[in-house]
């Protein structure tokens, strides 16, 4: 398996790449606007790769993707979670759905709470095992010493969708934590990204079984102590993040 991520320090954004060599198929995990279409055509050239398959985590708030772009320039398929709320077309992925890459395959893990279309990528590699995942790809719900936040929209939202958002995110944190310790996370952002709290690590990577034992939101033992956790860490809002919704969704 190819395997390569990408960092965007100024925003704490991270995109991923997954590809096999026999079948020189590329999956591009998130892609990021820093970086553009054009470089990520490039690395796949530079790997002997060809971008054949896109995903988007959710639907971005603190950056604009460049999935849309990147799958008009490579023909690659553009794929969302189903109950993504946009107006172009995409390939809709649910939880459970898998993703071929030659002779590696990504399991859907739908991980609402952030947005409710997000999802996480569960990855194994075919060289190593089919039956044991090596990765997650967490995007926005389990960070590396954080969680994600649940307030991100284009509209505001009440005391209640809040809640609501809250509850789920804690149930997709406990599901992607209830993976063996052995696994190891990559999240969609790191660092100075505001779309964690005040526990988000800069380290851009971990294990399953050190944020089972260290990651302070995983510690709490009810839904209130979670919510009260991820309420007092929160940190300022991302900057523009209802126009880079809107653009996300394709209402712009």
């Amino acid at each position: 398996m190819v395997f390569h991520q990408i960092l965007d320090p100024r925003l704490g954004c991270a995109s991923y790449l997954v590809g096999c060599p026999e079948s020189g198929e590329l999956l591009v995990v998130d892609p990021l606007e820093a970086v553009g279409v054009n470089e990520y055509v490039l690395r796949a050239a530079d790997l002997g790769l060809q971008v054949t398959q896109i995903v988007d985590t959710h639907l971005h708030a603190d950056h604009v993707s460049v999935g849309r772009e990147l799958a008009t320039a490579t023909g690659a398929i553009y794929m969302l979670h189903k109950d993504a709320a946009v107006t172009y077309p995409f390939v809709p992925v649910g939880d459970g759905d898998e993703i071929s890459i030659g002779r590696n395959r990504v399991r859907v893990l739908h991980t609402p709470g952030h947005t409710d279309e997000s999802i996480s990528l569960l990855v194994f590699d075919g060289s190593r095992s089919l039956d044991l995942p090596w990765m997650i790809l967490s995007g926005d719900s389990l960070f590396v010493g954080d969680v994600a936040r649940p307030d991100l929209a284009v509209d505001e939202l009440s005391d209640e969708d809040i809640q609501g958002r809250l509850g789920r995110l804690r149930q997709s944190v406990e599901k992607l934590a209830a993976y063996p310790e052995f696994v190891e996370l990559y999240p969609g952002h790191y660092g100075v990204s505001a779309c964690g709290g005040a526990g988000m690590s800069a380290k851009a990577s971990s294990t399953i079984g050190f944020e089972q034992r260290f990651n302070a939101a995983l510690q709490t033992q009810t839904g209130t102590g979670f919510a009260e956790f991820v309420r007092i860490g929160m940190k300022p809002l991302p900057d523009r993040y209802q126009e880079i919704k809107r653009h996300n969704m394709g209402l712009d």
